[in-house]
């Protein structure tokens, strides 16, 4: 079961290193669970496979960053973040600006959507909507799985997640906007203005 109190970022971008120095800093935890966390619960917002976790761990141990502090069956090592990792964490976020651009390919398609005639664009949007709502629920049931009062980390996280669950309520509030709009001839030529 991966440990959803770990939740440290939807939307908010970061880079991989600083994202698992973060999740290392509490409970230790192998690159397997780390891909397996990232796919369940960043994924969306910051996805990491495999191959890109493993040789990012190597770099932190290598720095002082993180430190294996068990090693299991198979050579299933766990690692944990080490103070010179906190503090990187701590420069990271007092010295580097965040980028706060966004380029979010599912609203640019949403520009090009007058092209498809109007069930296809309903059809579209309403798939869009599904997929809102699975990350939605995906982020509903991490909330109220965690002991958020646990420590800070818990509790800086949960701020963040509530990010998240906003972010998706709002893009499914949308959608169904726009879903009004193009049933009400918004995208065809000559169509009404979208109303507000």
């Amino acid at each position: 079961m991966i440990d959803m109190s770990r939740v440290t970022c939807y939307i908010v971008p970061m880079s991989l290193r600083h994202g698992l120095l973060d999740l290392l800093a509490g409970e230790p935890q192998s690159g397997y669970d780390l891909a397996r966390f990232f796919e369940a619960s960043m994924g969306n917002v910051w996805p990491a496979q495999h191959s890109q976790i493993y040789p990012e761990l190597g770099k932190l141990v290598a720095e002082g960053l993180i430190t294996q502090v068990d090693e299991g069956p198979r050579g299933r090592k766990l690692y944990q973040t080490t103070p010179e990792g906190i503090d990187a964490l701590r420069t990271w976020l007092r010295e580097s600006p965040p980028d706060y651009s966004v380029r979010y390919e599912a609203l640019l398609r949403i520009f090009t959507l007058w092209v498809l005639p109007t069930d296809e664009a309903l059809a579209y949007l309403e798939r869009d909507r599904a997929e809102y709502r699975r990350h939605l629920a995906q982020i509903e049931t991490a909330i109220g799985e965690v002991e958020w009062s646990k420590n800070p980390i818990n509790r800086g996280a949960r701020l963040t997640i509530e990010f998240g669950r906003r972010f998706y309520a709002t893009l499914i509030e949308w959608i169904d906007w726009a879903a009004e709009q193009v049933r009400s001839g918004t995208l065809e030529p000559g169509g009404p203005l979208p109303t507000i």
